[in-house]
């Protein structure tokens, strides 16, 4: 338990880093404003790290294998996972998520990627 822990403390930090310097890197659209404002920047942030945290709470599914990203209260599931019942699960475990409006899942199911 402990571990899961601390792996999600390390996804939550990394998370918070990127994605604080993606936004420094894309915020410029030309116009010199934005695409969205500090507030709805700072939601979506909030919103992917409490996501990640849930998915790698979660013992079914790898946080290593779900990328999240968030845009004005849409997440969007990214990556592979071993079965359909694990798509569906990391679906369900982001509805749940205070903050989300939708859910996209684009994540590819592989069965080798099944633990045996």
């Amino acid at each position: 338990m402990h571990t899961r822990q601390i792996i999600a403390a390390a996804v939550i930090g990394l998370s918070t880093a990127v994605g604080s310097a993606a936004y420094a890197a894309d915020n410029d659209t030309g116009s010199g404003k934005p695409k969205q404002s500090v507030g709805e920047y700072t939601s979506d942030a909030v919103v992917t790290t409490k996501v990640k945290a849930a998915i790698v709470a979660e013992k079914s599914l790898s946080a290593l294998d779900i990328a999240v990203e968030t845009n004005n209260g849409v997440v969007t599931l990214t990556g592979t996972v071993a079965t359909a019942a694990q798509s569906d699960n990391a679906t369900h475990v982001a509805r749940g998520i205070e903050g989300v409006k939708q859910v996209k899942n684009n994540l590819k199911v592989d069965p080798s990627k099944s633990k045996k």
